[in-house]
């Protein structure tokens, strides 16, 4: 009855959509086929259009639809250089005793730009890139400049030479993210980039460049959104002003009494100096009957034949009849069995999935979603491939990996042996991995990197003696204005956009042109995040309209510009958009889970008759499970299948749905993977989470507990070097009557020692038995102690309201490492170590100590969300009063 439950329970979590099975009924199912048959039965056979029936693809009806007058609608803005003479503003505070560090790739200006900030009273270092990376640096830095290598008549440098600098500027910045923004907000920091294009970052016209000196901006661009406090700057200088010393000097200036006003791009040259505005330019011609391309003409098509690509080839089918190689990760598609030819209802799917695909064995779940997933994917393909037919087109599909230039090459022969000459190229590969600089791995960083640049410059060498008349690169608005989280893809759509210059001197007779598109309605926009865009006026691309809008790029004249900006309304560094994906609400993707599958250890119903300790973490009227009540809960999840083993930590805990009692009840499933022995220790990923809302699970918490048959060796602290003679002024009896929200119960704090802008020290008392906070607990002893993580997390609070006036709430610890069975009874020491702090986010370290003054626990990387508007749910009262 249990494992029936378990199955029934994930399928609920994995397979969206299902109905829902009575106790009465439970009892009557035996077997995995017995539940799969009645879930299938309870759904509407007769109703194809039920929320979890699949969808038809469109037809030409909507191509019809996406007339002149509707494509208008979307916004249009191409980029202007616009003169901005410099003017001296009020210095910027940085700190003297940081260094700058200036990277070697370009060698003269660097040495001129260190002695031009040493001699202003700077220290300033000149190091490579590889130094940086490697953490070679010996003190904190205020600031950190990356020198694009200049121009050398003769030697052009090799792709594989300008990725690589791409990829260590990524990297460095990365590694000296922590000390520029600890600096920030200390005594203030900068980060610039230099190139060397035209002095107005290609848009003065040069064509002899190298376009991978575009990443640096987008680069800059996405820090300058990501690090608060952080003076972010993208600096192209012109190659022909060889002064270096008034380069330095005027690159000091910039850096050292910014315009904060100003843009992140910068375009300098000798007496002159501008910055890239965009302006609103609508289509001058009113069809589509230039485009150049007769019936039959051979265009390869990369990003597959599923989603906004899809639409796109569809588009161009219907007005031109061309020969279309759509080119995609997925299989080619084969014809499907007859046995689900006929069904479309999700449900019915999975059953004859079930039933057909796996014979006698039992899947699991996840394996039943993964074929229903494939067996979807070959079906939109083929649809897409039949609607490009019906539109008097001819069409293939191949599945290609357009990173591999071997592959490319031998794909693109086969193709002209096949169908003749190439004629155009729509590069509209990517692939997303969001990540916030400080986060993103360097595997991340090249998946997203080398699918856009590799993948064009591939298809472009295979094409190199091709006629083409066409060439059209997906760009992102997302390296116009940078993006939180999208560091790689704004680097490598900015290397984009610079080739697409550079290509129309190569092609005279070529079309080209690198639209940064704003955000489609479909393809990589979830439906919450679409929600979002919408309500912060982010405005969403139709397809239609957006495939129509790309046919009239490709029909504009060639004196339109090389990049332009599509559908981007609402859009800007500083917009709502940008503080949402920063929110505790919506955090960034949830780590990967490394094992395929999770099983349900725990479902549970939540309310404060079986949870009473809840009544004491009530926030704006509502019971609230606490953040460290949940770490007990994935600890326990870990542990359950795993007897002998001991939690001797948890990383990667985000909270990223807080379990709000807002009705009497909540049910929550607690889940597990498979154990993996990690060295000495074992891992196991961990989740919270309760049923499914838009088709996805529904996640409030998802961790990696770390398991070992033995508890590891604390380390040393010396708690004596955190103690200060400047005492805290308030009682505690102030504290939890002015600061914090927490009931009697979560009263853990007992004497706070020091509250200073860099630490805080604290006397905080253990948890009592389980079954003092819960009717019915998990265990009769704590895996952790729920009261002193929480006291650790009221600590903050504190912190952030005396230093920066605001309360806050956790939202993610990156480690957490236990060193004992249990907690001691009684008091314990708590150090919090301030890491970092912006607007919004401190970043900080606590380490727990016993009364002999040994490390019995640390928590690194935890960070909490700050914000003004939290005091009212911390204080009703308080605000109801004022």
């Amino acid at each position: 009855s249990i494992k029936r439950v378990e199955i029934l329970s994930t399928l609920e979590e994995t397979m969206p959509g299902l109905p829902s099975v009575s106790p009465e009924m439970m009892g009557s199912l035996k077997t995995l086929a017995q539940i799969v048959d009645f879930l299938a039965s309870q759904s509407n056979p007769a109703t194809e259009t039920s929320a979890n029936s699949i969808p038809d693809t469109a037809t030409s009806q909507s191509i019809e639809t996406a007339n002149h007058e509707t494509a208008q609608k979307l916004s249009r803005k191409r980029v202007l250089v616009v003169p901005k003479p410099w003017s001296d503003k009020k210095p910027a505070t940085i700190a003297r005793d940081c260094k700058i560090y200036i990277s070697d790739g370009a060698p003269a200006l660097a040495d001129a730009l260190q002695q031009a900030l040493c001699d202003a009273g700077w220290q300033a270092e000149v190091i490579s890139l590889t130094a940086l990376i490697e953490g070679k640096t010996q003190d904190p830095s205020a600031g950190l400049l990356i020198l694009a290598p200049p121009p050398v008549s003769g030697t052009p440098i090799s792709a594989d030479d300008s990725d690589e600098f791409a990829t260590q500027a990524f990297l460095a910045a990365r590694t000296l993210a922590p000390q520029l923004l600890s600096s920030a907000q200390s005594s203030g920091a900068f980060f610039a980039t230099v190139a060397h294009m035209d002095g107005a970052f290609g848009f003065n016209g040069a064509l002899q460049y190298n376009p991978v000196q575009g990443a640096l901006a987008g680069l800059a661009k996405t820090a300058s959104i990501e690090w608060d406090g952080v003076l972010c700057r993208a600096f192209d200088v012109d190659p022909a002003w060889q002064d270096h010393a008034a380069i330095a000097s005027q690159l000091v200036s910039e850096l050292t009494a910014p315009d904060l006003s100003e843009p992140t791009e910068i375009c300098l040259g000798p007496k002159k100096r501008s910055v890239l505005e965009l302006q609103e330019t609508p289509h001058t011609s009113s069809s589509i009957e230039n485009l150049n391309i007769a019936s039959g003409d051979v265009f390869i098509v990369s990003g597959g034949a599923r989603g906004i690509t899809a639409h796109t080839a569809r588009m161009l089918a219907h007005y031109t009849q061309p020969t279309l190689i759509l080119l995609g990760r997925s299989p080619k598609p084969s014809p499907e069995p007859t046995w689900l030819s006929d069904l479309k209802n999700e449900a019915q799917i999975k059953r004859a999935i079930v039933a057909n695909q796996f014979d006698k064995e039992k899947p699991t779940p996840a394996a039943i979603e993964s074929a229903f997933k494939d067996f979807m994917a070959a079906r939109e393909i083929q649809s897409t491939l039949s609607e490009i037919q019906l539109e008097g087109a001819k069409v293939a599909y191949c599945q290609a990996d357009i990173r591999q230039a071997d592959q490319v090459q031998a794909l693109v022969d086969d193709i002209r042996s096949r169908y003749g000459p190439i004629r155009g190229i729509i590069h509209a590969a990517g692939v997303l991995a969001d990540r916030f600089i400080v986060d993103k791995s360097e595997s991340q960083f090249q998946t997203v990197y080398q699918t856009k640049v590799h993948g064009i410059r591939n298809l472009l060498h295979a094409t190199a003696d091709d006629p083409l008349k066409h060439i059209i690169l997906f760009s992102s608005v997302s390296a116009r204005m940078g993006n939180r989280g999208q560091v790689d893809y704004a680097m490598a759509n900015e290397v984009l956009n610079k080739m697409a210059n550079i290509e129309q001197f190569k092609r005279p007779d070529c079309k080209i042109v690198a639209i940064n598109w704003g955000p489609w309605d479909g393809g990589m926009v979830s439906p919450s995040l679409k929600k979002e865009f919408e309500r912060n006026g982010i405005g969403l691309i139709p397809p239609a309209k957006g495939a129509y809008a790309m046919l009239q790029e490709m029909s504009a004249n060639h004196n339109s510009p090389h990049e332009i900006v599509l559908g981007a309304d609402g859009w800007s560094a500083a917009s709502a958009v940008d503080r949402f994906r920063d929110s505790k609400a919506h955090a960034p993707p949830p780590p990967s889970i490394e094992s395929e599958e999770l099983f349900l250890t725990l479902k549970s119903e939540i309310d404060t008759d079986q949870f009473p300790i809840l009544n004491s973490h009530v926030l704006d009227g509502k019971p609230v499970v606490p953040f460290a009540l949940m770490t007990e809960w994935l600890g326990h999840g870990a542990l359950h299948g795993n007897p002998g083993l001991y939690l001797c930590g948890i990383d990667d805990m985000r909270v990223f749905n807080g379990i709000k009692l807002d009705q009497e009840k909540k049910i929550i499933r607690l889940l597990a993977g498979k154990v993996r022995k990690n060295g000495k220790l074992f891992e196991v990923d961990v989740a919270i989470r309760n049923g499914i809302k838009d088709g996805q699970p529904v996640i409030h918490s998802q961790a990696k507990a770390i398991l070992a048959d033995k508890m590891p060796e604390p380390p040393s602290f010396d708690l004596s070097a955190f103690r200060t003679e400047k005492p805290y002024d308030r009682t505690i009896s102030e504290v939890y009557d002015q600061i914090l929200f927490h009931g009697l119960d979560l009263h853990g704090i007992k004497n706070i020692e020091c509250c200073t802008p860099r630490v805080m020290l604290a006397q905080i008392e253990s948890a009592p038995p389980p079954h003092k906070w819960i009717v019915a607990p998990m265990r009769s002893k704590w895996v952790a102690d729920p009261l002193v993580l929480d006291s650790a997390f009221q600590m903050a609070t504190v912190w952030c309201f005396e230093n920066k006036g605001m309360v806050s709430l956790p939202s993610y610890s990156a480690s957490y490492r236990q060193f004992c069975r249990e907690f001691p009874q009684g008091s314990v020491t708590a150090v919090l170590e301030i890491k970092d702090v912006s607007s919004h986010k401190m970043r900080g370290d606590f380490t727990f100590i016993d009364a002999d003054e040994n490390v019995i626990a640390q928590l690194t990387g935890y960070e909490a969300v700050m914000d003004a508007g939290l005091y009212k749910a911390f204080k009703p009262e308080r605000a109801v009063a004022a």
